[in-house]
Parts: C-alpha cells; sequence; structure tokens
C-alpha cells in the first residue's frame, strides 16, 4: 500500500510552520560511533501544539531559532500514525517501522541526515534531545514518514494516508521526468497546461492487464487513470502526488497521433473549421505542428471531459489535438481530427 501522499503533500519548510513528530527503534545503526551526545537545554518557549488526525498528542513543538523550523516531539508524534519505535541508547539513534509498510528510517540524535530507503537526507535541522524527549523537525513527517502536515499559527497538523482526501483523474501523458532527483508524469497538456502528477517507489504502476510496472515502463502518449491527493500546488500546472497510476488500453487510440500547442490560425474551409496547432508532438511520430480538419465526427471537449462546440475554439487557444496517422506529405502536414481537448 504506502500509496501515501508522502512527499508531495506540503512540506512545511520556512517560517516556523512545520511539524513534526516521533517514533524511535533500536536496531543496526546505519552509521558507527557511540559517542554519548547530553540532552540539550532550552529556553525557548514550548508553544507549538500538534494534532495527528484531528487529535491532540502529548508534547508540544518549539521554534529552532537557527533552522527557523518547528521541532515537534517524535514518540508521541509518530506512534500517533502507527508506526513502532525502537531506541538505542548506544548511538542514541531511534529506528522507526510501520505494519504493513514499507517505511522504515533511522535518526541519529545531533545528526541532520535521515535515512529515506537507505539513503540519508538533510532537512535543515538535527534531532534534539530536549530534557529526555528527541524532537524533530516539522518536514520529517512530510518527507519522511509520507504525511501530510498543515499548520495554522502555532497549531500543526499531520494526517497519515488514510486521513488524506483523493481523487481520480484520466488523461494522456505528455511528458515523464525521471531522474534521481525528481519522478513526475505530466499529462493533460504540456508547459503550464495540465496536472503533473509526482511519483515515488510507494505509487503504484500498473499496465493495461493490471501487472506492476516501473516508471521506465511508461511512455508518452499512454492513456493513464491516476488516483491523487485532492491537495495541489498552487503552481502552474499544479502538481499532486499519485497514489496510483494504471494505463488504460483503448484500441482505437493506439492508432492516433496527438499534439498539444496554440492554435496558430484558424478558418473554415468549405464549410469545416482547421486549426493549425504549435506546439509539440506527444508520441514519436507526431508532428511538433500540424494542421487539422475538424469533421462533423470530431469529438471538442474541455479537459474535464464536457463537450463544447468547434466554435468555442479561438487564436492562441491552448489545445491537444487526436488525429488519424495518415497525414499529407505537405509542411506542415495535413490530417483530420479525431478529438480536440480544450486546456
Amino acid at each position: 500500500m504506502n500509496k501515501q501522499w508522502k512527499k508531495q503533500a506540503a512540506t512545511l519548510m520556512v517560517a516556523a510552520i512545520a511539524v513534526s513528530g516521533g517514533a524511535a527503534a533500536s536496531a543496526a545503526p546505519l552509521t558507527g560511533g557511540s559517542q554519548e551526545q547530553k540532552p540539550v537545554v532550552i529556553s525557548a518557549v514550548m508553544d507549538y501544539g500538534v494534532l495527528v488526525n484531528g487529535k491532540e498528542v502529548a508534547g508540544t513543538g518549539y521554534m529552532n531559532a537557527d533552522a527557523k523550523q518547528v521541532m515537534i516531539p517524535l514518540r508521541s508524534v509518530s506512534e500517533a500514525l502507527g508506526f513502532e519505535l525502537g531506541w538505542n541508547q548506544q548511538d542514541r539513534s531511534a529506528e522507526l517501522t510501520k505494519p504493513g509498510s514499507p517505511i522504515w528510517t533511522l535518526v541519529q540524535t545531533g545528526k541532520d541526515q535521515y535515512a529515506v530507503n537507505k539513503m540519508y537526507k538533510s532537512l535543515g535541522a538535527a534531532p534534539a534531545n530536549v530534557k529526555g524527549t528527541l524532537y524533530v523537525p516539522a518536514n520529517f513527517f512530510s518527507e519522511v514518514l509520507h504525511a501530510n502536515v498543515s499548520a495554522d499559527g502555532t497549531k500543526v497538523s499531520i494526517s497519515s494516508e488514510e486521513e488524506v482526501k483523493k481523487e481520480t483523474v484520466t488523461g494522456k501523458i505528455t511528458e515523464i521526468i525521471n531522474n534521481e532527483d525528481r519522478q513526475a508524469i505530466h499529462i493533460n497538456g504540456t508547459g503550464t497546461e495540465g496536472i503533473l502528477l509526482n511519483v515515488d517507489q510507494n505509487t503504484v504502476i500498473r499496465d493495461e492487464e493490471g501487472k506492476k510496472i516501473e516508471l521506465k515502463d511508461l511512455a508518452k502518449g499512454k492513456k493513464i487513470e491516476a488516483v491523487h491527493s485532492l491537495a495541489m500546488t498552487m503552481s502552474l500546472p499544479p502538481q499532486t502526488y499519485a497514489y496510483e497510476i494504471s494505463v488504460k488500453s483503448d484500441k482505437e487510440e493506439t492508432q492516433q497521433l496527438a499534439t498539444a500547442g496554440a492554435i496558430t490560425d484558424i478558418n473554415a474551409d468549405g464549410g469545416n473549421l482547421r486549426v493549425t496547432i504549435k506546439g509539440k508532438g506527444l508520441t514519436e511520430q507526431s508532428p511538433n505542428e500540424v494542421v487539422l480538419n475538424l469533421t462533423p465526427e470530431t469529438v471538442v471537449v474541455n479537459k474535464d471531459g464536457k463537450t463544447l462546440k468547434a466554435s468555442d475554439l479561438a487564436d492562441d487557444a491552448e489545445i491537444i489535438g487526436y488525429y488519424s496517422p495518415m497525414l499529407t506529405k505537405s509542411l506542415p502536414p495535413i490530417g483530420n481530427a479525431i478529438k480536440i481537448v480544450l486546456q
């Protein structure tokens, strides 16, 4: 499972708004060293209350003046999220696990390096032992435990996967980002249009037959159905976390080409509308610029699937044009539009 909204759910970085909670664990430490570390004594006021799935948990947080992040108690918050915690007194490290979940991490007092997928990640602030309680930065719960984190004044709210609202979207893949720093799928548009689906190792991706596949197995032009978090960024295009991605089989559409871009010319020819699209071909065979004839059989819809009239199209409108591979050899090539999606 573990298709948690995780990373994508807003990481509270800045301005005092970050959430954090804890769970500690024993087990094989990823780093050596057994140097004794003494509890930190702070004068900061513990005035940040913490809610997990709508309920207050024991302990409050404080502002880390140097890192500008809210620090909150690891154990009470992580246990409220269903994690089990083991403590290794020798190197003062905490190991977190969750039954039925692949999420595992280890944190060590005083070290800004958190184990994520057996690699270390810096979060801008090290775990601090304050009067016997281990505190971690708020973004630990979104970046490492993949919870949904938000803040309102001095109240920090954390939601587990089960509490995150989801919805489903269907569309064509227009871009795939797959490198060490980021994995994402752009659908239903290019540039600032469409939606960017962020994925990670917990995103379940399946082919047309329901078999699990990897991000590298997907291709532009594929039709997918994605279950994603209801929360989206305010950026263009909006971004959200994808829990599940399923490739949809559509034999008719496998023979289609597609180009996304702006209408650079629009006119009526013999009673039928003709549009020129200039932008980006969405398959290897699709040209970046194409002229499409709209026939009475051409379907015109908006990005939500609502039927439109051909007259709703206008110069400079951002669209995706789906068309038959039967094109003229002219430049740009001319073909018949099967479907037009107004972005």
